[in-house]
């Protein structure tokens, strides 16, 4: 009679043993499961967050005259030439050395409007990239699709 319940026994921990792994497959499963599921969510949103702002972009356009440079300031005017608000303007410039310098500059541009801004500078610029910042929400979007490069910028 030993030898029956001993092997009794041994069945009912093989099924225990198959319960617990296909609980814990069950478990994990579902723990990929759900992490893949927000994943995709937070990855879908931030790509219609981005195609937005590239449609918004779109909507947006300035265009660049008088410009020119003094010893630590670059001139320029600058029109807004669509129907969307331009907020600031990055800036990223480069002296005779093509060393990069450049920073953001806060304006308010409404539609069909020029403005003179001086952007403050070092040494003798080679060149100039300009691009509209607009706000969308809460965000602040640099409209690199925009960029508008000036070339030999020559003294006031």
């Amino acid at each position: 009679m030993q030898g029956r319940g001993g092997s009794g026994k041994k069945g009912v921990s093989v099924w225990i043993s198959w319960v617990l792994l296909t609980a814990l497959v069950v478990f994990i499963g579902t723990f990929v499961l759900q992490w893949s599921k927000g994943h995709t969510t937070k990855t879908v949103e931030d790509l219609t967050e981005k195609g937005e702002i590239l449609t918004l972009c779109q909507e947006t356009s300035i265009s660049l005259a008088g410009y020119c440079q003094k010893p630590q300031t670059l001139n320029i005017n600058v029109t807004n030439n669509n129907n969307r608000k331009v907020d600031g303007l990055k800036v990223r410039a480069f002296d005779i050395y093509n060393n990069p310098q450049g920073g953001e500059k806060n304006v308010s541009i409404a539609p069909q409007k020029t403005m003179s801004i001086e952007v403050v500078k070092q040494g003798v610029l080679k060149h100039a990239e300009f691009m509209p910042i607009i706000v969308v929400g809460k965000k602040r979007a640099v409209c690199q699709s925009r960029k508008i490069t000036v070339e030999s910028i020559d003294f006031c």
